[in-house]
């Protein structure tokens, strides 16, 4: 079996020599092996199969979520304010309740790791498809603004848990660009029909994994480099069926958790390549600012036409890269959880502004709510330069308390156990602070 070379596996935890022919005791009979060394083309081979399997799954019923919220767009240039008599403000608090309650209800994210996978997700996307369905038969105001609280209820407990879901089966360095994978579903949304959720819903029931330890698609061996990438980066606590709550308190705590906005899509790989969110954040806010700034500014048709492109090419990035930057930087299963949760609470009270930021009287141009969305943009550039150098100051802390990373491959490297001239060693993880653990800047 090939074997890693300490600089290609130091990631989050704490080094333990590991004998050889050891497969780690009566724990590991369910697997196989527990801490061992990982041939990298069979763990490259396990990651292809789960983006095949897992992220496309994920992105249809994402692109569904989208679909059933914003199909209101699309109700009303068909008729429906004349239907419904929708007079004054009605629409515009038709779109707000939605988000009163996605805010109300981002808790709801949590429960991926306190219920398994495919029945919280089937029960979530059934729920909402239903409440979909259900909109077509509404016929007053009442009766509209109770199914959008509803699908707002029913799609909290999906989208904003997706990112922490895909933490349990992904490393941090390859988690920004899968979760860009499936936010890229949602500019498809309108090519398909809300009915479909009904089913999709046994197929989430069916085809999605609990964890990568259950995911019927992977071989007994694969199954076991699945669970040892887990055991690196996160140790050996159990992933799925518990909470725990001081590290949900310690999350509120938190300020990594509350400073970071809203933004979404794009440059995800290059971040996961480069681990530099707050980078790209910076660059990808500033851009979309820029954008804004020609939209309120510009006469000329084209040049407006241009700052469109700037303005989508940096705000939908952006949040591929702020949802992992926050997964990262938590210590654990739990307060990635409460920080997946208290960051799209914050960050879902944009779209409450958003709705009463482009009224009618203000059209054509909508030259103040363009120039508010640039202060957003450029406010969320100065909050991502903050954090980082906040995070960094925080990684040269752990320096001077265990020493560099590098300084403890080393280390491990002298600790080694050799056999027939190959080095075996393993990394154990310990996040939240641990010697090897350091924040994703």
């Amino acid at each position: 079996m090939e074997v890693l070379q300490p600089d290609d596996r130091v990631e989050v935890g704490s080094v333990m020599p590991v004998a050889s022919g050891v497969a780690g005791g009566e724990d590991n009979k369910a697997y196989g092996l527990r801490h061992e060394c990982v041939d990298p083309e069979v763990e490259r081979r396990v990651v292809r199969k789960l983006d095949r399997r897992l992220v496309p799954l994920l992105a249809v019923l994402y692109l569904l979520s989208v679909l059933d919220r914003s199909n209101i767009g699309n109700a009303r240039i068909a008729g429906m304010s004349a239907y419904l008599h929708l007079s004054g403000s009605r629409y515009d608090w038709l779109l707000t309740l939605f988000y009163i309650s996605y805010i109300t209800f981002e808790w709801f994210a949590l429960m991926w790791k306190v219920v398994p996978a495919h029945i919280w997700a089937a029960c979530t996307v059934l729920a909402w498809g239903t409440v979909a369905t259900l909109q077509s038969t509404t016929t007053s105001f009442a009766g509209e603004a109770a199914c959008r609280f509803l699908l707002g209820m029913a799609e909290a407990g999906f989208g904003p848990g997706i990112p922490y879901l895909l933490s349990f089966f992904y490393m941090r360095r390859e988690l920004g660009f899968r979760i860009g994978m499936f936010l890229a579903a949602a500019p498809l949304a309108n090519s398909f029909a809300g009915g479909l959720a009904y089913f999709m819903a046994p197929v989430a029931f069916f085809f999605l994994p609990d964890s990568p330890e259950k995911a019927k698609f992977l071989t007994v061996e694969e199954k076991a480099i699945a669970r040892a990438r887990s055991v690196r980066q996160v140790g050996e606590g159990e992933r799925v069926g518990s909470i725990d709550w001081r590290q949900v308190k310690g999350a509120l705590c938190d300020v990594k958790v509350g400073e970071n906005p809203k933004i979404v899509i794009f440059t995800s790989w290059l971040a996961d390549r480069t681990q530099q969110r707050g980078l790209t954040i910076m660059i990808l806010a500033t851009t979309g600012g820029v954008g804004y700034i020609l939209l309120a500014t510009a006469k000329h048709v084209g040049l407006r036409y241009f700052g469109v492109f700037l303005a989508a090419a940096g705000i939908f990035p952006a949040i591929a890269n702020i949802l992992p930057w926050v997964l990262n930087n938590q210590g654990s299963d739990t307060k990635r959880g409460a920080g997946i949760a208290i960051l799209n609470m914050v960050g879902q009270c944009g779209p409450l502004l958003g709705t009463r930021m482009y009224p009618i009287k203000d059209g054509p141009r909508y030259r103040k709510g363009q120039f508010l969305c640039a202060a957003f943009m450029f406010f969320t550039a100065f909050l991502a330069l903050g954090l980082r150098t906040l995070l960094s100051q925080g990684n040269r802390k752990f320096d001077r308390k265990y020493g560099t990373v590098e300084a403890q491959a080393s280390s491990a490297e002298a600790a080694r156990t050799e056999e027939k001239g190959e080095i075996e060693w393993a990394m154990i993880g310990v996040e939240d602070g641990g010697p090897a653990y350091r924040y994703v800047l």
